[in-house]
């Protein structure tokens, strides 16, 4: 969700297999770096976030539902980064030639196993523990990331805006398994916005290796990018004092989320020098944010 980032001690340099080795490294190492678990334990965390958010201390008395639902988004995330790497295998010898499809770590059935287990097992944590709301919002989530890899990738700032409103749905999810989505709405927004912003980066840093598709960068160019950019982050800045002032966050949530919105801020200036720190930056950014909701529903 690589940023030098740490999550339990996981870090993209300490998961890399070595490229033309097939099957060197440590596999738990290898199955790590697949399923970029970062990415899952984000929304793992955005969904405790949201429910918190949604009940506050009441919170307590939701414990298995929210687990359930943190667990779902995580699995369904593992998921959908594993099929993105079967699609790709072919421009990540180019963009990502580290990627364990690429090396030969894992073959391609090892992989549509794995993807098939993850996809499955949520649907059915969805429909015995949560409310029925829960299992259709996976249903659609796993529709849209199929869809994802299958077409709407292909089409640029389409595929940037499913994937954008899957990672906000996280949030009405989350609020959901508390009874309290109607909170979490402008959660959406502002994890919409953010999320769009670093995928559009992340096209320009692709922009070579992306042959199969024509990305909103290699249509209109990095400048209209970095335009489209700086756009979303301005609204996404602009949406953040609102939690404050409608009282759904406390004081504490401002100075935090005020680090959060001058790293994205950052993030959109000049992305067509250093582009892969950009987008490193915008997911630091993005996990300030989430930072910002935990301090701001203390």
């Amino acid at each position: 969700m690589s940023l030098y980032l740490r999550c339990g001690g996981l870090t993209e340099e300490n998961t890399k297999v070595e490229v033309g080795k097939p099957g060197y490294g440590n596999p738990v190492h290898v199955w790590l770096r697949f399923i970029r678990p970062v990415n899952g334990f984000m929304g793992l965390f955005a969904t405790w976030i949201s429910a918190f958010i949604g009940k506050g201390t009441g919170l307590v008395h939701f414990v298995v539902p929210v687990a359930v639902a943190s667990a779902v988004v995580f699995l369904v995330t593992s998921g959908g980064n594993i099929i993105n790497d079967i699609t790709d295998i072919e421009t990540d010898r180019i963009n990502h030639p580290e990627r364990p499809l690429v090396t030969g770590s894992i073959s391609r059935g090892q992989a549509r196993a794995a993807a098939a287990a993850l996809f499955v097992i949520p649907v059915v944590l969805s429909a015995v523990f949560l409310p029925p709301l829960s299992t259709l919002i996976v249903l659609l989530a796993e529709a849209l990331l199929i869809l994802y890899e299958a077409r709407t990738k292909r089409l640029g700032l389409t595929g940037n805006i499913s994937i954008s409103a899957l990672v906000g749905l996280i949030f009405i999810f989350g609020g959901l398994a508390v009874g309290s989505p109607e909170k979490m709405v402008i959660l959406f927004l502002m994890a919409f916005l953010a999320n769009l912003s670093r995928e559009l980066i992340k096209g320009v840093e692709d922009i070579k290796g992306d042959r199969d598709r024509q990305t909103f960068p290699k249509r209109y160019g990095v400048g209209a990018t970095q335009a489209l950019v700086a756009s979303c982050i301005a609204l996404a800045v602009g949406l953040s004092s609102l939690p404050y002032l409608l009282h759904l966050l406390n004081l504490f949530y401002v100075p935090v989320v005020v680090v959060s919105d001058a790293l994205f801020v950052f993030s959109a200036v000049g992305i067509s020098r250093d582009t892969h720190r950009k987008q490193q930056i915008s997911k630091l950014a993005m996990i300030v944010g989430l930072a910002s909701f935990v301090v701001g529903g203390i």
